[in-house]
């Protein structure tokens, strides 16, 4: 049975975490202890929130403000679920939670039709290229399950999703709360034809795992008396037994000579495993290190052109400013030498001007390091193709990015 990983996103109070509660409930993945706290009485009067609002503080805000995962499986799959917040602020802990999702639930009140947030919302989906989006307009009952104002928010949002070149969308008109169109048709929406959101879920595809690249990325080392081993994950491709490998950014040429795979020792490896590894001769592993094997190599650069999200509210990007940057488990300091343009998020226009850099913001920038970095685009292999900025004197995760091009 295979697993899809989705996350929800909107703004405040569109109904996310009544959404998540309301599958858990229907699929019947709920503790009996947890039912029992939220259960008042009858199927309308249960706080399907309060399922994934499980902080006090959330409670008593009534808003969501981490990122919760729930699980659940139906006869037909497996689901991770992620359920972000719909603040402003809090923009960073979306895009670490989508950054890894098969799909992602843009949720539109139906009463509000598409907001500032939504946009952004839909402008991370761009960014993180996630494969499937599903659009669903929530609290149709609240606007007595109007067709119009479905199809007219459903053509505001097309105009959205061709701007930023979003994935084919599965359009839902739905209302959570009463659990219309979650997991079961709803009668007061007879006009609508597509399927549940349930039935999209079950079909939809995961992300394409297996890549022809075969990277492996290094997190530590240990020399023993048998000699170094290099500990990580293979996050393309496959790794075999006696396989002739470069060692990047150092250009090391060696051999495979023993390969642990997921605590057992293994002819090859692949895509997700996490691996113990021996190579031959004296080449050394180092953290940080990508291991390739085969004709497709990584470039090997210390500059390329990126598309950012800048995250920190208190400072914006300093251009021809030492950050500490990380892709898997490299770092290495660098610098953004040049915005070539920034997105206006109204309208998502590219355009230039003087002004910094600031929280929430897009930008296709100019990125130098102080030494060589092995990458892929992230068109080609987002694993090996994004990372993240680090402020070296607060140690803030502040931006993200993606690599475009050299």
């Amino acid at each position: 049975m295979d697993i899809l990983r989705f996350i929800t996103a909107g703004n405040v109070d569109d109904g996310k975490s009544t959404l998540i509660g309301r599958l858990l409930y229907d699929t019947r993945n709920i503790e009996t202890d947890i039912l029992e706290s939220v259960h008042s009485g009858n199927n309308a009067a249960l706080n399907l929130a309060h399922i994934t609002d499980g902080l006090r503080s959330e409670r008593q805000q009534g808003i969501t403000i981490d990122v919760a995962y729930k699980y659940f499986t139906t006869t037909n799959r497996k689901f991770i679920i992620t359920d972000a917040p719909g603040h402003f602020q809090y923009t960073k802990n979306l895009i670490t939670g989508a950054s890894n999702t098969d799909l992602i639930i843009i949720l539109i009140d139906a009463r509000n039709s598409i907001t500032d947030q939504t946009r952004r919302h839909s402008q991370v989906a761009s960014f993180l290229r996630i494969p499937n989006v599903i659009v669903a307009v929530n609290k149709m009952d609240c606007v007595n399950y109007s067709e119009a104002v479905f199809n007219q928010i459903k053509s505001q949002f097309l105009t959205i999703a061709a701007a930023l070149n979003l994935p084919p969308l599965v359009f839902i008109p739905m209302s959570a709360l009463h659990g219309e169109n979650v997991s079961t048709v709803s009668e007061n929406m007879a006009w609508f034809s597509g399927k549940h959101l349930l039935a999209e879920l079950e079909s939809a595809l995961p992300a394409a795992m297996h890549s022809q690249k075969n990277r492996c990325t290094i997190q530590y080392t240990s020399d023993t008396g048998n000699g170094q081993w290099g500990f990580g994950k293979v996050i393309s491709g496959t790794l075999n037994i006696n396989d002739m490998i470069t060692i990047y950014p150092s250009l090391t040429n060696s051999q495979i000579t023993a390969l642990i795979s997921n605590g057992k020792s293994s002819d090859h490896a692949c895509a997700g495993d996490n691996i113990t590894v021996a190579i031959s001769g004296n080449a050394a592993l180092k953290r940080g290190d990508i291991i390739a094997a085969g004709n497709d190599v990584p470039y090997c650069t210390n500059s390329f052109t990126a598309t950012i999200c800048w995250l920190e509210e208190t400072a914006p990007l300093q251009l021809n400013s030492d950050y500490m940057l990380r892709i898997n488990a490299f770092e290495v300091l660098g610098k953004v030498t040049e915005i070539l343009h920034k997105t206006d998020i109204s309208n998502f226009e590219k355009y230039n001007d003087d002004t910094p850099l600031g929280v929430n913001s897009f930008a296709l920038i100019r990125i130098e390091t102080e030494s060589t970095v092995a990458y892929d685009l992230f068109a080609d292999l987002p694993n090996n193709g994004r990372g993240i900025f680090i402020d070296m004197g607060t140690n803030n995760t502040c931006g993200v990015f993606r690599i475009e091009s050299e």
